[in-house]
């Protein structure tokens, strides 16, 4: 079985139907000046910072060039201190944009007809005074870290410490600090015996590392690796660890909880249940938080009563919702469409009907309701908590 849920597929899918419904000499709209598309801004009270930390795992090696070691781009979104002026970081990352801008021309829009204004976040600013929870994020198959940068930033801003991992070699563009691109290797239509056995252990393995070294440089802050921002270090709460991901960042959430015992809880962003965590199952508390038409309803740890499970299981799915909703691919793709430059019918097939405001709302206001719950910052226990958000697009997955 090929996975077919990939950002560049779904797009891809949506290349070819526009392909076959619009009419010959019927062209879509053509803007005077190019679009700029802009995230919603964080909703909580701290500003945000954030970085790219260049880690180097020298008790692997690279699985994909064995003549490097493990390297990892990694992009940490924080609290900031408030008094900081540095500059708001670019959205996405370079490596990011680059693969937006392919995935999109493959959908018949060119790159000279938009663009993306900064994000909310200020470049290497001083993480603000205080600790944090940390929680880990791993991207969807052959995705680049900052294509979830609204659901970082919010959680940032609510004073949450996110560190995104750029799978290298599978991401589809990763800049290193001395220049050089490293590009995605891994085919979109890997079967999911290959996500399972080979994908997923390597993911697994860079989010312990990642958390190794993040763990580190917060009990002892004064060894910390050179060019983390001031502070950040002493920011960090190594005792306070979860994880989220898409798609296949969502399975490598799963796994990640269930082989490293630091992650005390997960999201799972309508990814399939992969490796041996879909048949052991957890027993820490797991947030599925699935799109409107998920294919996954019905497989190992989606279903309502998985086996061997103990922990607490909180599936949802979000009404009007696609695939690619649960990324800032949301309010991308319907910016596009609102432009004129995306068809509306192929805008839903790629991201749903549902408002994206609306949707990115649902999604920031989930996330920051579970986090709090099993982190203890608000009383009552995890399901009680989710239930009295009580939205009417929040339905049960099933």
């Amino acid at each position: 079985m090929a996975h077919r849920y990939s950002r560049r597929h779904i797009l891809t899918v949506a290349a070819a139907l526009m392909a076959t419904t619009v009419a010959p000499g019927v062209a879509l709209a053509r803007p005077d000046a190019p679009v700029t598309i802009t995230l919603p801004a964080p909703t909580g009270p701290n500003p945000v910072g954030v970085t790219q930390v260049h880690l180097t795992d020298t008790s692997r090696i690279d699985p994909w060039d064995p003549a490097r070691q493990r390297e990892l781009i990694v992009q940490i979104w924080y609290p900031a201190d408030a008094a900081d002026t540095s500059p708001l970081a670019a959205w996405p990352t370079p490596g990011g944009l680059e693969e937006l801008r392919y995935s999109l021309l493959q959908s018949g829009v060119a790159p000279d007809l938009w663009t993306l204004a900064p994000g909310h976040s200020r470049t290497d600013a001083r993480a603000a005074t205080g600790r944090y929870p940390l929680l880990l994020n791993s991207p969807g198959l052959g995705d680049t870290t900052g294509l979830n940068t609204a659901q970082a930033e919010d959680l940032a801003s609510h004073g949450y410490i996110v560190a995104a991992i750029n799978h290298t070699h599978e991401a589809f563009a990763v800049r290193f600090p001395d220049g050089r691109t490293e590009r995605g290797v891994v085919p979109l239509n890997s079967s999911l015996d290959v996500l399972s056995n080979q994908l997923i252990p390597i993911r697994v393995a860079d989010t312990s590392f990642v958390l190794d070294q993040l763990t580190d440089a917060a009990t002892d802050p004064a060894a910390a690796r050179p060019g983390l921002p001031e502070h950040l270090a002493e920011a960090l709460d190594p005792a306070k660890v979860a994880m989220f991901g898409h798609s296949l960042g969502g399975s490598t959430a799963a796994q990640a909880m269930h082989d490293d015992r630091r992650i005390a809880a997960g999201v799972n962003l309508d990814g399939p249940m992969l490796g041996s965590v879909a048949s052991n199952g957890l027993d820490k508390p797991l947030l599925l938080l699935a799109a409107d038409t998920s294919p996954w309803f019905t497989a190992p740890g989606w279903e309502p009563y998985w086996a061997n499970n103990t922990g607490l299981k909180l599936p949802l799915r979000i009404a009007g919702t696609r695939h690619m909703s649960l990324t800032d691919g949301q309010i991308i793709v319907t910016a596009l469409a609102d432009a004129g430059l995306f068809p509306s019918d192929m805008k839903d097939i790629a991201v749903g009907p549902i408002d994206p405001n609306r949707s990115v709302g649902l999604q920031r206001s989930y996330l920051l309701t579970y986090f709090d719950a099993v982190f203890g910052r608000s009383t009552g226990n995890p399901i009680e908590i989710i239930g009295r958000l009580a939205q009417p697009e929040m339905l049960p997955h099933h």
